[in-house]
């Protein structure tokens, strides 16, 4: 569900996170809601500004009950560093919050200082898990996918991810037995588990509307512009991609040290290339 819009991105809300918030509003508990939210939307806004900086174009977050899930349509954010510096800011924001009001709450009179450091405490240290979609997972792919490529790094996080979402669903049920906390826990395995088992498709997913939206251009206006680069075997696809832009089609015109073409690249051939084979592969794998 979108509800706003935050520098210029759209945010959405998943319905369980909705739901679980009336319920607490309803045990008044409005509160603590607003504040988990407020922990959320700064933590967020950590990584937006982050991706900004890096100009890395985030497409949409959504707010999840143990944080938030952005989906980047800027194919340059697969870069290791970029996903690292990114990824680890939201934590960072978050305990950083929680350290400036732990020291500042004995000289603020606020009610609920107590619960708003716990909040920031939790949702810093709870992302910094490796598994995914959370932050920690994420710079765990990053690493993961210098050597392992994007996909299959991916793929090996986000098993992670499921697993750990098994675990809270027991530990939740267990927990249930014995008081109102262990639904939380539960619910939240519950979510861990779809939003990772969901993580793996994320990127295959947005790699083809990427390309879906300007093959659309192409067959409604019967022509697309396009930028041609020429560029040697070694190059690494990274850095030709630094050069594409949603408004035209790449196509690479590849040549030796004879300065005799090789072949074309296309752009398609360039990102399936460097989702396939990491960072490192060159324009020679494609």
């Amino acid at each position: 569900m979108k509800f706003g819009r935050l520098m210029g991105v759209q945010l959405k809300i998943h319905p369980l996170l909705l739901l679980l918030a009336a319920a607490y509003f309803w045990l008044g508990l409005g509160r603590e809601v607003l504040l988990v939210m407020a922990a959320v939307l700064l933590h967020e806004l950590a990584h937006l500004a982050a991706a900004r900086s890096l100009k890395v174009t985030v497409g949409e977050v959504e707010l999840l009950p143990f944080g938030g899930q952005a989906k980047t349509e800027d194919f340059t954010g697969l870069e290791p560093d970029k996903e690292t510096i990114i990824a680890i800011i939201g934590p960072a924001c978050s305990l950083i919050v929680a350290a400036v009001f732990y020291f500042l709450a004995p000289y603020l009179s606020i009610s609920k200082a107590g619960f708003f450091i716990k909040v920031n405490l939790l949702l810093g240290l709870f992302n910094l898990l490796p598994v995914l979609p959370l932050d920690g997972g994420r710079v765990l792919r990053a690493q993961l996918s210098r050597w392992l490529g994007y996909k299959k790094a991916t793929a090996r996080v986000a098993f992670l991810g499921q697993l750990m979402g098994v675990l809270l669903v027991a530990w939740g049920l267990y927990q249930a037995f014995y008081s109102m906390t262990g639904i939380n826990i539960l619910l939240a395995g519950t979510i861990l588990f779809w939003a990772a088992r969901r993580e793996s498709q994320l990127l295959s997913y947005s790699f083809m509307r990427y390309l879906i939206n300007k093959k659309g251009n192409l067959a409604r206006n019967g022509l697309l512009p396009a930028q041609q680069y020429v560029s040697q075997p070694d190059t690494l696809v990274k850095s030709v991609l630094q050069v594409s832009s949603p408004t035209y089609y790449l196509l690479v015109v590849v040549i030796n040290d004879h300065h005799q073409v090789e072949g074309i690249v296309s752009e398609a051939q360039l990102i399936e290339c460097l989702l396939e084979k990491g960072p490192q592969a060159a324009v020679r794998d494609c």
